[in-house]
């Protein structure tokens, strides 16, 4: 039974998996039908999303690039209207007055309009939902007014700068830099050597005083001084001589009262005690007068070697200033222009004469043998002097002899010759005419053999100088005739005010008006280091240094420099209407380029400075001139002196040629000629290149045009927002968006992208 029930299950369960196996196949074999159509759904399901995704983002990235250069040309083309009038008289840019938005948006929608053409095809439906404009960068700012300068200029300047001035100056170079050295070195050692030969009289002056102090003690002993002494009659007793030569006689009418007759009256009794009374008196005088005399002397004989000392000192300082001039090298301007290549230039002047009076300058320089020498004739004359002590002391001692009748005559008579003889000796030697002081004079004047001649020829220059400097005066005395020009001075001065402002940090500067001097050595000086700073400005132009070239340049080439031809009505005015001929050049706008050099707020003050200007560096070219000219004269402070007056002369007479044709020559030996407006670069290239001109510049361009630099702009930065309607699945966009794959922006089915593009002129 157990059996049966066991293979009867076995066999239900057989057929239960028999049953569920078909069942499942038929499943199987039904779900199977079908499935390459359900796979490929699904991969063109996959391919769609992404093309369309392919899609949309190929449009977002042309929109991207598109809008970027619709930006960047409406950018150029706001800044494409540019001030028209500051571009063609001073060669800026800066946004005109047009209104840049609507220029924007003209060039924005003209961009984005849609083609005429039906049939056409737009694969970008771009719309401006925005747009803006940021102006910055003022043209009134110092950096960019440079910088548009330095555009400007940077192929003229160079060239016009090289063939115009350098070319000429260079030739002169090495002349200029010894004629310098020599100018300098010799206006340092003038007042040096000036100030030894005064210290060297006042040496000699003090020695001869003291020996004179003597005079008063002489004239005491023995007046005047003789070989011998006569015996005479009582009288006046004046001297120590008149003791001796009376004592005789004093002791016989002593003895003549002594022995009279007792009935009469003495006969010499006032006499007698007038010799006695007055011996005393001269006796007793001697010490003082000695004393006198002793401190006298000494003080003068110490003050004569305090005067020698400070000779010997001056002379050290002579030598000081030689050495170190001889341990400089010729001016590193005139070393840089020397070396420059320039092409058509002359070759240099020969500087041989120049460095021979280099040479001679030790001829200035006193040898330490002859300050010795001077020391030993100092020491000489104070033991000559203290040869006169001892005896002087002992001649009262001797004469008190005379007041008693036993005195030995002949002992009081040698002893006062004794005396006499040596204080004479001593004055005759060294005294108002002393033989032995009148030697050594001539020993120190024969260094001096060309001091008279120089001092002529100094005078002869300082009234020359002089004469000069009231041309300067005749040009300041214009400002009366100012009228209208001084309110516009006011107002160009208060343009600048605002300019510096603008700027900030630039503190308003005080210029300094042109000082005439008349002093020929401080002139020379003056000039020669102006022309030094003009050699030295030029080799670092070439050298690199453009921005002072650039500005310098397009300060003369942009703007109005004084008519100088004016200047010749008052050389030649004798009826007083020239002043009313220069009016007109008294405006700011007739003397723009002296007002951006010196900066005064007044009609006169720059032209007077310009003026005053070129005739020192006319000075510094004639004085090289003058020192070859007058190199025969040895002496090298002699040859200054005469170089200087030849400078002088020669200076006045270009300053006239100059208002006369508007140029002169460069020089006796190098005859290109050079306009006022040639100068004034060079003075301008000398001055630098400062911020005070920059400020001065934007002034005049207010002054003259209205327009502020400060108000315009010369860079721009366009703000556009562009949108485009999605195609497909904006959802995706939207979620590449967040993960960083693009960099617009989508709301609703609208993609927007923000561009920004900078102009700069």
């Amino acid at each position: 039974m157990a059996n049966d029930f066991l293979e009867a299950e076995m066999k239900r369960t057989v057929a239960r998996s028999y049953s569920n196996g078909k069942r499942w196949n038929r499943l199987w074999n039904h779900k199977v039908e079908g499935s390459v159509s359900i796979f490929l759904i699904m991969v063109l399901a996959f391919v769609f999303l992404f093309a369309t995704v392919l899609i949309d983002y190929a449009r977002i990235a042309a929109m991207n690039v598109q809008g970027e250069r619709l930006a960047r040309a409406g950018s150029r083309s706001v800044m494409s209207a540019y001030d028209k009038e500051l571009q063609e008289k001073y060669g800026l840019f800066a946004f005109g007055g047009s209104d840049a938005n609507l220029l924007l948006s003209r060039v924005l929608n003209d961009n984005l309009h849609k083609s005429g053409r039906e049939d056409g095809f737009n694969l970008l439906t771009l719309g401006l939902e925005s747009s803006s404009l940021n102006f910055s960068r003022s043209l009134g700012s110092y950096d960019i007014f440079r910088r548009q300068i330095n555009e400007e200029m940077k192929y003229k300047a160079p060239v016009d700068f090289a063939l115009e001035l350098a070319g000429k100056f260079k030739p002169l170079s090495a002349a200029m830099g010894e004629a310098s050295q020599a100018t300098k070195v010799l206006s340092k050692l003038q007042p040096l050597y000036d100030a030894r030969e005064e210290a060297l009289d006042l040496m000699l002056e003090r020695r001869r005083q003291a020996a004179e102090s003597g005079e008063f003690l002489l004239q005491l002993i023995m007046n005047p001084p003789q070989d011998s002494i006569v015996p005479s009659a009582l009288g006046n007793v004046t001297s120590a001589a008149d003791i001796a030569a009376q004592y005789n006689d004093y002791v016989g009418k002593y003895y003549a009262d002594l022995n009279r007759d007792v009935k009469k009256m003495p006969k010499y009794t006032n006499q007698l005690a007038l010799y006695l009374r007055q011996t005393a008196e001269v006796s007793s005088r001697i010490p003082n007068l000695l004393l006198t005399f002793r401190t006298d002397h000494e003080r003068l004989i110490e003050e004569a070697q305090n005067a020698l000392k400070r000779a010997q000192e001056l002379n050290e300082e002579m030598e000081a200033v030689l050495e170190q001039s001889r341990s400089n090298s010729v001016g590193s301007g005139q070393g840089q222009a020397a070396d420059l290549d320039i092409p058509g230039s002359s070759d240099s002047m020969s500087t041989d004469i120049l460095m021979k009076l280099r040479e001679q300058e030790d001829s200035l320089i006193i040898s330490p043998a002859d300050f010795g020498s001077m020391e030993n004739n100092l020491s000489a004359q104070e033991q000559a002097y203290l040869a006169i002590v001892p005896v002087v002391n002992g001649l009262p001692n001797v004469l008190s002899q005379a007041l008693g009748i036993n005195g030995d005559n002949s002992q009081m008579i040698a002893a006062v010759l004794e005396v006499s003889r040596i204080i004479h000796t001593y004055l005759q030697n060294y005294g108002v005419h002393g033989i032995i002081l009148a030697s050594e004079t001539a020993q120190i004047e024969e260094h001096r053999s060309s001091d008279k001649q120089r001092k002529q020829t100094e005078r002869e220059a300082k009234s020359k100088l002089g004469d000069a400097m009231k041309m300067l005066d005749n040009i300041k005395g214009l400002k009366d005739q100012a009228g209208e020009s001084l309110a516009r001075y006011e107002t160009l001065n208060q343009y600048y005010e605002d300019s510096v402002s603008f700027n900030e940090g630039l503190g308003s500067e005080s210029s300094q008006a042109a000082q005439g001097t008349t002093d020929p050595y401080a002139a020379g000086s003056s000039a020669m280091s102006s022309m030094d700073g003009i050699y030295a400005a030029m080799g670092s132009i070439m050298e690199g240094a453009r921005d002072r070239l650039f500005q310098t340049e397009y300060s003369a080439l942009y703007f109005q420099h004084f008519d100088v031809t004016k200047l010749a009505a008052l050389t030649l005015d004798t009826e007083g209407t020239a002043a009313q001929q220069l009016v007109d050049q008294l405006d700011p706008q007739a003397q723009e380029l002296e007002y951006i050099l010196y900066g005064f707020h007044n009609p006169v003050g720059n032209v007077a400075a310009a003026y005053g200007e070129i005739f020192g560096m006319r000075l510094a070219i004639r004085t090289m001139e003058g020192f070859i000219e007058k190199a025969a004269l040895g002496n090298p402070l002699a040859i200054l002196a005469a170089a200087l007056l030849y400078g002088i002369e020669q200076a006045v007479q270009d300053m006239l040629l100059l208002c006369e044709k508007d140029a002169v020559p460069l020089s006796k030996y190098m005859p290109a000629q050079l306009s006022y407006r040639d100068h004034l670069r060079l003075f301008m290239l000398l001055h630098g290149s400062d911020e005070a001109q920059l400020s001065r510049m934007l002034a005049l361009i207010r002054l003259k045009t209205g327009i502020n630099p400060a108000e315009k702009n010369t860079y721009v930065a366009a703000d556009i927002k562009l949108g485009m309607k999605l195609w497909f699945l904006p959802g995706v966009i939207k979620l590449l968006n967040y993960s960083g794959g693009s960099s617009g922006d989508v709301q609703g089915k609208v993609y927007y992208r923000a561009v920004k593009a900078d102009f700069s002129y």
